[in-house]
């Protein structure tokens, strides 16, 4: 009795689901390449190559990754130390947001120290680059 109840159940849910929308996350299978959009449980951007979405860069800043007008955006500005950086961002230097103890590169898609500030001094922006002050 419990299999024709479990076979006259699970068709229409199959119908059910076969109608939803797809969250997109990394690895779900994606409409269109070179096509952007945000994954809405983990604030990553994505990006849709070769059929798959892959997360290109975490948008840890106050804005988070937001899709307005089928655009999608991302706010890097939090993102620190392990974070995911956009080709974009390949091989630029930014200082790190966490009190600017760090100076940080972008460096195969992910961010990296690549100088540590002296005690008592912050990286900071000037005419020259980033530097400790």
């Amino acid at each position: 009795m419990t299999r024709r109840w479990l076979w006259k159940v699970l068709p229409g849910l199959a119908l059910a689901c076969a109608g939803a929308a797809v969250i997109p996350h990394a690895g779900v299978s994606c409409p269109q390449n070179d096509t952007a959009t945000c994954d809405p449980d983990t604030h990553q951007f994505l990006e849709c190559q070769a059929n798959a979405y892959v997360a290109v860069a975490d948008c840890h800043g106050p804005a988070g990754c937001t899709v307005v007008n089928d655009v999608a955006s991302c706010d890097t500005s939090g993102d620190t130390i392990g974070d995911r950086c956009p080709p974009s961002s390949e091989g630029k230097v930014r200082c790190d947001p966490d009190g600017g103890r760090f100076i940080l590169r972008c460096v195969d898609g992910g961010l990296t120290s690549i100088f540590e500030c002296p005690a008592s001094t912050t990286c900071a922006i000037e005419d020259a680059g980033l530097s400790c002050y």
